[in-house]
């Protein structure tokens, strides 16, 4: 069985049983000989794992992760063996995935310092030279060069101050973002594809935050998206080695090895000229600039900004935009809380999000159903803790599933339907909306959550809000509605095809 599901897994990344033959006996090999000559660290030994599915040799849990996207798979095996599981990514490398809130609240926020310590994947590895790893936010141990460079974001370019020092630009965006799709649809019979437009949008908005507001260089944009796409591609299909190291040999990891390096020299091609600029003192660029870092350090902590902000953006807002094309009510509900709300406008502004109680539903309900990391990053721990009174060692890793938190029944009703009026029905402070609100976590929460959090709720509200306003959203065909199957990258939940709607102009 072990080596029958192995081939079929081996087949599928390579392409070809008869690679897939001689690529697993050279891992049958290789693992043998590893672990006749070595043994699970010590400390992992005198662990009592939770219990999770039986593994088999040299693959473990893996032959069960296979068909649906991983998350989903995850949490269709907690339903069997609970909400703190124990999964084996190949014979060696356990990880604890968690299912439940309780536990999930234990991880991220009760114990976030125990738990603050990242695992170095085989991309960061191949990167390790550049010490990328130990100095970026997402990537880095919870420390204090960790917490330096979090502060220096959040109280510096993110700060409320600065994001509101971005309003005029962003208003002007988006009646740019408006003008353009206007424009396209004229000649594209009434379809558009929204993405790139909202993708182009987001990284203007990161590129003033990080360089400055006077910050406009189209090629830039157009280059730093090319190489965002690129690194989550090469991270994805180095995701293999991640379980089996001895899996770099392979031809598909040899060639994402090539490409993660060549990848690295165009984003630092591409960035090192802005760094002889003077940036406002509010510009990211000018806190990195003032904290001594190498030049290479600089350049990455600038892509991490880009490469995790534009897609989380953009994706949720073409999610609710697909949304608004199948619930045709929902998009009408939304409209007339704008005209109720706020009047008749040709531009919704920044200061006006906030009141719009169902466009806040709609956001929350979209990043509920499709959160862009439904696994989030993996903690691993930092230090010998505990986890719901269970002894926990060093460098244990372990991985909250947001997908199952947000599908939770006892908590959801009807958790696969897409319903933004649960939340103002729930206003009234019950248990019911605590709960709620306590399972959502789309940006993680404790110690870790994602720094841009906030800038991030109001960029898909701000376009969103806007391009309902501006457009009543159909699908490109009568009953022909998009199609809402997500693509795995690496952790990254994508549209696998790209949203098309038909848009008309709203008349007052």
């Amino acid at each position: 069985m072990a080596l029958r599901n192995m081939v079929a897994m081996v087949a599928e990344m390579e392409g070809s049983l008869l690679l897939a033959g001689a690529t697993l006996a050279i891992l049958l090999t290789i693992s043998t000989i590893v672990r006749i000559t070595s043994s699970p660290s010590s400390s992992f030994s005198q662990m009592t794992w939770p219990s999770g599915p039986k593994k088999l040799p040299i693959i473990g849990n893996l032959h069960q992760l296979r068909g649906e996207l991983l998350h989903v798979t995850l949490a269709k095996l907690a339903k069997v063996h609970g909400g703190v599981m124990t999964i084996w990514m190949g014979s060696w490398v356990p990880i604890i995935v968690i299912s439940d809130i309780n536990s999930a609240w234990e991880v991220l926020v009760n114990k976030s310092a125990d738990y603050g310590a990242r695992e170095v994947t085989y991309l960061h590895e191949l990167l390790r030279d550049s010490a990328m790893h130990p100095h970026n936010i997402s990537s880095s141990d919870v420390g204090p060069l960790w917490h330096n460079i979090r502060k220096g974001l959040q109280s510096g370019a993110l700060s409320p101050l600065s994001v509101a020092s971005q309003t005029q630009h962003r208003e002007r965006d988006m009646k740019r973002v408006v003008h353009e799709m206007s424009r396209e649809i004229v000649n594209n019979n009434g379809t558009i594809k929204p993405l790139v437009h909202i993708k182009n949008s987001t990284a203007r908005l990161l590129g003033r935050l990080i360089f400055g507001p006077s910050f406009n260089d189209s090629k830039f944009i157009e280059s730093m998206l090319y190489e965002i796409e690129d690194f989550i591609r090469t991270s994805s299909y180095t995701s293999l080695t991640n379980s089996f190291y001895y899996a770099k040999y392979l031809p598909s990891q040899r060639k994402a090895t090539r490409e993660a390096k060549l990848g690295k020299y165009r984003i630092e091609e591409l960035v090192r000229p802005l760094l002889s600029s003077k940036p406002p003192t509010n510009a990211y660029l000018y806190f990195l600039l003032s904290q001594n870092l190498s030049e290479e350090v600089t350049i990455f902590c600038i892509f991490e900004l880009f490469l995790l902000g534009v897609d989380s953006a953009s994706s949720t807002t073409t999610w609710a935009l697909a949304y608004m094309i199948r619930e045709q009510e929902a998009q009408e509900k939304l409209y007339q809380d704008i005209r109720m709300t706020i009047g008749d406008v040709d531009l919704v502004k920044i200061e006006d999000v906030n009141k719009l109680k169902y466009l806040q539903s709609v956001v929350k309900e979209t990043m509920r159903m499709k959160p862009i990391a439904p696994l989030a990053l993996p903690h691993n721990a930092g230090k010998d803790t505990t986890l719901m009174g269970t002894k926990i060692v060093k460098g244990t890793r372990v991985m909250v599933n947001l997908y199952a938190l947000h599908h939770y029944e006892d908590v959801w009703l009807e958790p696969s339907k897409f319903m933004p009026e649960r939340y103002l029905q729930g206003e009234d402070g019950s248990v019911t909306h605590k709960a709620m609100e306590q399972s959502l976590l789309p940006f993680g929460a404790g110690m870790r959550i994602c720094a841009g959090m906030d800038l991030g709720k109001l960029q898909v509200a701000f376009v969103l809000a806007n391009l309902v306003n501006a457009f009543k959203w159909s699908c490109v065909e009568d009953g022909k509605l998009p199609d809402m199957t997500e693509e795995l990258f690496g952790l990254i939940i994508l549209m696998k095809t790209p949203l098309e709607g038909r848009i008309s102009p709203r008349t007052v």
